[in-house]
């Protein structure tokens, strides 16, 4: 259960940063308020719940912040990113008309510390840079993968009620999301391929082990799955078939999370292959 609990963690904070991110995209302001007061909430309370879901118990909370280690750091940034983004909804909701880009980034930034500061701690301490590295790029890439799907669902509702807002914000989130399908894709095959000799991904992909279905999963709905969908994706939106769009967000984002959720799950076993 604890596991899981990390997981999730693991999974909702990156996707709230990468999100974040995404909502300064100068394009979404033709969206209307209305947008950045749903998405800066959502993603606030996606980036809480995945806090209290860490499995600490509350009486631990009070000494990771004064530990001076890897750890403590990842969640005082953490901490960090939910302040300036409350500010953000703060000031969203009662007082300015407008965003404001800079606490933004300001909370992207912390965000982005904070999660290349996980793929460190997460990896064993005799691993090269090359794989911290290698680690660290694809918690980016995740992040930005999942903050984008879901900001391109909760756009694509916004036509239904204002089918004359531009087509133009949608267009770029789908594109954007398209790239980051394939770039991620790269980079779990990639992975792959530098752990092929080793007799348990041999055995994992023979499906000679319980860990095999699990990969299998991973692959066939978290990779294969998205990087079918997103070219479609794309195509509808250029058809202005919002509608379309946005339900096919839909089934390729509950594919990525499930994908996420597995790659996460071998992270903790051994960070062999995502």
């Amino acid at each position: 259960m604890a596991r899981i609990q990390e997981i999730v963690f693991l999974v909702f904070g990156q996707l709230a940063v990468g999100g974040v991110f995404l909502m300064a995209l100068p394009t979404l302001e033709t969206a209307g308020i209305g947008f950045f007061r749903t998405n800066g909430l959502v993603f606030l309370l996606t980036v809480i719940l995945g806090i209290a879901l860490f499995p600490l118990e509350w009486s631990e909370w009070s000494t990771v912040f004064f530990q001076f280690s890897l750890f403590g750091m990842i969640f005082f940034l953490f901490s960090a990113f939910i302040l300036v983004l409350f500010v953000y909804n703060l000031r969203l909701w009662f007082r300015h008309p407008i965003h404001s880009r800079k606490l933004l980034f300001t909370a992207s930034f912390l965000g982005a510390i904070a999660i290349l500061l996980s793929a460190g701690y997460y990896l064993p301490q005799s691993s090269s840079w090359l794989r911290t590295f290698f680690l660290s790029a694809y918690f980016l890439v995740s992040s930005l993968l999942l903050g984008a799907g879901v900001l391109g669902m909760l756009l694509g509702h916004s036509y239904l009620t204002r089918p004359d807002l531009s087509i133009v914000p949608l267009r770029e989130l789908t594109k954007i999301f398209m790239i980051l399908v394939f770039i991620e894709a790269g980079f779990s095959l990639l992975s792959l391929a530098v752990s092929a000799s080793t007799p348990r991904l041999q055995n994992a992909l023979s499906l000679k082990s319980f860990e095999g279905l699990y990969l299998w999963i991973r692959l066939l709905i978290g990779i294969c799955g998205p990087t079918i969908l997103a070219p479609m994706i794309v195509q509808t939106v250029k058809d202005r078939a919002t509608m379309s769009a946005t339900g096919l967000l839909y089934v390729a984002m509950m594919m990525i999370i499930i994908g996420e959720i597995f790659s996460r799950f071998f992270l903790l076993v051994d960070a062999a292959y995502l």
